[in-house]
C-alpha cells in the first residue's frame, strides 16, 4: 500500500490490545496517511491510518476501527465481511 503520508502532530506509543508496548522503532508512531475514503456497509467513511514499516503486512486494523464497524473475520479463509 503506497499511500501518501505525513508526520503526526501528536505522537503516542504503539501498544497491543492488552496495553503492552510493541517493540517497534522507539515504540512511537510518527506518521499517518492523509484522509482515505472507504465504503463500508454502503456508507462512505473517511479514515486516517497510522503508517508503520510492517514488512509483509499491508495493514493492521486497530480496535477502535474494528469496534466501530464490527467486521466479521474468518481467520481460516482470511475473508472480511461487513
Amino acid at each position: 500500500m503506497e499511500l501518501p503520508h505525513r508526520q503526526k502532530e501528536n505522537l503516542y506509543p504503539l501498544v497491543t490490545i492488552s496495553g503492552d508496548l510493541i517493540l517497534y522503532g522507539n515504540n512511537i508512531i510518527h506518521f499517518k496517511t492523509g484522509p482515505v475514503e472507504l465504503e463500508i456497509k454502503g456508507q462512505k467513511v473517511v479514515v486516517l491510518f497510522n503508517v508503520l514499516s510492517l514488512g509483509k503486512d499491508k495493514a493492521v486494523l486497530g480496535m477502535p476501527f474494528l469496534q466501530e464497524f464490527n467486521l466479521k473475520i474468518d481467520w481460516i479463509t482470511e475473508e472480511v465481511e461487513v
